[in-house]
This record gives C-alpha cells, sequence and structure tokens, in this order.
C-alpha cells in the first residue's frame, strides 16, 4: 500500500474508520464523491490487512468519543510537534518548486501546504499524523526552509 492512501483519501472528503476488522468509509462532502476515488477505494480493498494495522495504531476513540462527531473531538499534538505546527502555520509559502528530499520533487508547492494544512486541521489523529508522516514532512520542510 503506498503511503499516503489514507490521507489522500481523507483530504478528498472520506472519514476512514474500523468497525472490529472491517474498513468503513464515507464521503462527507456534498455531491458525489469524484470519479478519481475509484482506483484509490479499490487499493484500499487490496491492501485491507496493512490499512487495518495502520488505523488499528492510531484507533484511541473509546465507545462515548465514537458516538459524538469527530469535529467535536479535540486531542492537543504532543510538544514537540506543536512548535512544528505553529512554525509552518505562520510560514509564508514558497512559491517555487523545490526538492524536499532528494527523490521527492514538490512541483507545486501552494497545493503541498494546502495539503500539510488540511492534515494539520485533521489532528494528531489523522492517518499520516498517526504515522508519523505529516511531522516528518514538517521536519523536513523547516530544514529546507532553513
Amino acid at each position: 500500500m503506498r503511503s499516503r492512501l489514507l490521507s489522500d483519501l481523507v483530504v478528498i472528503g472520506y472519514e476512514i474508520f474500523l468497525e472490529g476488522n472491517n474498513i468503513r468509509y464515507r464521503y462527507h462532502k456534498p455531491g458525489n464523491p469524484p470519479d478519481m476515488v475509484k482506483p484509490l477505494i479499490d487499493e484500499l480493498r487490496r491492501c485491507k490487512a496493512e490499512a487495518v494495522n495502520i488505523l488499528k495504531m492510531g484507533n484511541t476513540f473509546t465507545q462515548d468519543e465514537m458516538s459524538q462527531p469527530r469535529a467535536n473531538v479535540k486531542v492537543a499534538w504532543p510538544p514537540e510537534v506543536q512548535s512544528l505546527v505553529d512554525w509552518f502555520l505562520t510560514l509564508d509559502q514558497t512559491k517555487e518548486p523545490f526538492h524536499l528530499e532528494p527523490h521527492r520533487r514538490i512541483v507545486d508547492p501552494a497545493k503541498f501546504f494546502q495539503s500539510l494544512r488540511c492534515e494539520i486541521q485533521t489532528g494528531p489523529r489523522g492517518p499520516r499524523a498517526k504515522m508519523g508522516a505529516l511531522q516528518c514532512d514538517l521536519r523536513k520542510l523547516k530544514a529546507y526552509l532553513n
């Protein structure tokens, strides 16, 4: 399974969660999901076992929290991550393409920064934050810009 599959689905507008060992997903934006989501859902089905493991690692909701709307559940970032989040939220984005890593070129910085903002708004329980990918991207971005 590619590393951004779950976060891509969340950014598109899906809520992804577990019921037992079954993956459930709901589209929460108005209208129908875009056609480009079908291959992502197919990939999620093919990689079910790996996705279940990832979701189990970060699934710390109690039964009471699960009955509440997700938007009302607030979780604080760990202090070391909160400083990165605060730094990023005050950052002026670059307009020129750049290499975040030697093998990872950011060709549309506006889209990349918007994606990071969405993931930050999702909070520490978001898929990429649970896996540490968001924190890693923020650290690399800070090293690149400093």
